[in-house]
């Protein structure tokens, strides 16, 4: 029901439900910050190792004993992905403290094309022959983490007392 406050004119009805970024949301927020850092640093990472070295030259030169037609488009598809993702988490952050309505719906976005993102990138290095024959497995476990955060964090934002009473504006 609520709870009668004294205001300015009179008394208001004020809600005894959730509201505000507290309760399950500050595992969102903590989790939407700690995807800009390592974003940030994954894509650091690669620019260093990857596109600074000779490693880009290696893996995508047709003269090269380790190329793979795959390698440009999968590093590429990688390093886009990322930057994507970086921005997206930066966008949603500004959503959430803005409580924008929208949020909600573009952090079920955000879960669902993480997980397509993983699944396309797990496709992709497992048609790289090359991988196999070092032992390099593609990671499985990105995939796993990311259904386990889509099957608990969607439905979260649809059902949730807290998110449809925070996101209004």
């Amino acid at each position: 029901m609520g709870t009668l406050i004294p205001d300015k004119r009179g008394m208001k009805l004020m809600s005894n439900e959730p509201k505000g970024i507290g309760g399950w949301l500050v595992l969102v927020q903590i989790g939407l910050f700690l995807t800009i850092f390592t974003l940030i640093l994954s894509v650091i990472h690669f620019f260093f190792t990857t596109l600074g070295g000779e490693v880009w030259d290696i893996l995508t030169s047709p003269d090269s004993n380790v190329y793979d037609p795959l390698w440009k488009p999968t590093l590429i598809f990688e390093l886009a992905g990322n930057v994507v993702f970086l921005l997206f988490a930066a966008f949603l952050v500004v959503l959430m403290y803005r409580k924008k309505a929208s949020f909600p719906r573009w952090m079920i976005l955000f879960y669902a094309a993480n997980t397509l993102f993983h699944i396309v990138d797990y496709v992709l290095l497992t048609n790289i022959p090359l991988l196999a024959e070092f032992g390099e497995d593609p990671d499985v476990q990105s995939i796993g983490r990311s259904m386990v955060l889509l099957l608990v964090w969607i439905p979260y934002f649809i059902r949730s007392r807290r998110v449809r009473n925070t996101f209004i504006n």
